[in-house]
């Protein structure tokens, strides 16, 4: 019977070989390139005249530089996030937690 010690020392060599042998000279490149209203509007799967309409209100951050709109990943994706709804849950919990530091004075 081997050693189980053994094994465990000849897994490990393996797995340090194959981490060794990963190529990490070329980290994964994010895109931060700004994206057009074409872009946007196939990223949100909205039609073009919806985003022109969000940008006309304000209501989605974006950058103009002469006729053109543009906007950041990172800024849509956190404005998208903002936008959560409470459920139940969150709204009774808050209930309570009112209910409990304003307790009603007859």
């Amino acid at each position: 019977m081997e050693n189980p010690f053994e094994l465990i020392l000849e897994r490990l060599d393996r797995i340090e070989k194959a981490i060794a042998s990963l190529n990490t000279t070329n980290p994964i490149q994010v895109n931060n390139a700004p994206m057009d209203v074409k872009n946007l509007s196939e990223y949100l799967k909205l039609s073009v005249s919806a985003i022109y309409k969000l940008t006309s209100t304000s209501e989605i951050p974006h950058y103009k530089s002469g006729k053109r709109l543009y906007f950041k990943k990172e800024e849509i994706e956190e404005w998208i996030f903002s936008k959560r709804i409470k459920t139940r849950d969150d709204i009774e919990n808050e209930a309570m937690e009112y209910l409990r530091k304003n307790p009603r004075k007859f």
